[in-house]
């Protein structure tokens, strides 16, 4: 029963960090900015910030959410033992430690939403408003080497989750296909990484867009395996894990 609801909670926070992805201010749906472009970014915030407190929020909780379906598969990883079951608990272990990142980085926007609401209700051209501006680039600057950690850690906490899971799995399903392609995904995550980091010659927000593909194909397949915990499919039920 406890796979079961772990399952649940990977599937529902998997829905919710995408919505909250697609409708927070700047990205694809509500007046899309280059992300790259701080000041762009900033002020699309300044314009809608409490959608912008709304999607934090729920990424906050859905990454909570999917944290705790991660934890669910840890019994499964202990029956399958050997150095497949240590990967699988390993790539757990930090892809909690990097769903964590990714919630010290929101917390971060939260705030920068605060100064930039403060900085809206200052007097125009104000000390005051220059400030909390100023501030909010700087925090908002700072955030961003808080999500590259993020993005340092996901394609080897993608790549084990997804090796492990797909040794639990005997048959080939639509579930084990899953974690092969989270596998795949996590492997093309590190090298668009070590691209990025030290080949630079195309423009950052090239590798940005890659990898939010990358992380949009990873989710689906992290919601396909939730669907599998939820279904109780083989390797992945409550049986197998004490079995």
């Amino acid at each position: 029963m406890a796979i079961k609801y772990a399952g649940i909670a990977m599937m529902v926070g998997i829905l919710i960090s995408i919505v909250a992805s697609l409708l927070y201010p700047g990205n694809t749906f509500v007046n899309g900015v280059d992300q790259t472009d701080f000041p762009a970014a900033l002020a699309v915030i300044a314009d809608a910030p409490t959608l912008a407190h709304t999607m934090i929020f729920l990424s906050i909780f859905a990454m909570l959410l999917i944290s705790f379906g991660a934890y669910g598969l840890f019994p499964l990883a202990t029956r399958l033992g050997g150095l497949s079951g240590t990967l699988l608990k390993f790539g757990i272990i930090i892809s909690i430690i990097e769903w964590s990142i990714n919630i010290i980085g929101l917390g971060m926007r939260h705030f920068v939403t605060h100064l930039m609401q403060r900085a809206a209700n200052a007097a125009a051209g104000s000390e005051d408003q220059m400030l909390l501006e100023e501030t909010a680039l700087v925090i908002h600057t700072t955030l961003t080497a808080v999500f590259l950690a993020f993005i340092t850690i996901y394609p080897f906490a993608t790549m084990l989750v997804g090796y492990g899971v797909g040794k639990l799995i005997q048959t080939m399903n639509a579930f084990k296909i899953a974690a092969n392609v989270l596998l795949v995904s996590g492997a093309a995550g590190l090298v668009t990484y070590l691209a990025a980091m030290f080949v630079p010659g195309d423009e950052p927000v090239v590798y940005l867009m890659i990898f939010n593909i990358l992380l949009f194909i990873g989710s689906i397949c992290l919601f396909i395996v939730g669907l599998g915990m939820y279904r109780g499919s083989e390797g992945l039920s409550e049986e197998a894990a004490s079995g």
